[in-house]
C-alpha cells in the first residue's frame, strides 16, 4: 500500500465513517428519552453494541466503542424493563482515577471497554493497553502497563496521542 492516492481516499473514508458514527451517537443522544424507548430504539440509531454487560440488579449496560479514530466510548444503559435509562462517555479522567494498579484485564475492560490498542514490548517487558479519548481539545491515551508475568495491571501514564504530534 504504497500508493499515496490510495491512502488518502482510504484515510478519507475511515474519516466520514468515524463522523458518521459520532453523528449517529449525537442524533440518539437528542432523540432517545430516558424511560420512554426501547432498546430496539437504542439498536435503531446506534447499532449493535460493540459489548455487552449484565448487572446484578437485571439491567445491562452496552458499549458503543467509536475506536480507531474515535475518542469516546458511549455506555448505555438498558433496564431490566428493556427501557432506556441514559448514555455516558466513560472515557473521562473520573473513571482513569479508578484504575488501579493490580487490576486484570477484564477488571479494566468492564471499567473503561476495549482498548483501542494493544502493544507487546517484548524487551521490556510489559504489554500496553491505550485507550484514545479527547482532554478539551487536545486528543490524549490513557494507557495501562500490564505485567507479563502476573498479567495485572503494573502502573497507568497519559500520553499525547502518537497521530496528533507532528513527526511522530
Amino acid at each position: 500500500m504504497h500508493d499515496p492516492i490510495r491512502r488518502t481516499v482510504l484515510a478519507s473514508m475511515a474519516l466520514a465513517m468515524a463522523g458518521t458514527l459520532a453523528g449517529c451517537d449525537y442524533v440518539a443522544q437528542k432523540k432517545l428519552i430516558a424511560g420512554q424507548h426501547s432498546e430496539h430504539d437504542v439498536r435503531a440509531l446506534m447499532g449493535v453494541p460493540t459489548m455487552v454487560w449484565d448487572r446484578a440488579d437485571g439491567a445491562r449496560e452496552w458499549d458503543y466503542v467509536r475506536a480507531p479514530q474515535g475518542t469516546e466510548t458511549i455506555r448505555v444503559t438498558i433496564g431490566a424493563d428493556g427501557r432506556y435509562q441514559g448514555m455516558e462517555n466513560i472515557l473521562t479522567q473520573a473513571n482513569f482515577a479508578k484504575a488501579r494498579p493490580g487490576m486484570t484485564g477484564e477488571e479494566l475492560t468492564r471499567l473503561l471497554s476495549k482498548p483501542t490498542q494493544v502493544e507487546q514490548f517484548p524487551l521490556k517487558p510489559e504489554v500496553v493497553w491505550s485507550w484514545r479519548w479527547q482532554d478539551g481539545g487536545t486528543k490524549r491515551r490513557f494507557n495501562a502497563h500490564f505485567d507479563p508475568a502476573t498479567g495485572r495491571a503494573a502502573r497507568f501514564t497519559m500520553t499525547e496521542d502518537p497521530q496528533e504530534v507532528p513527526g511522530a
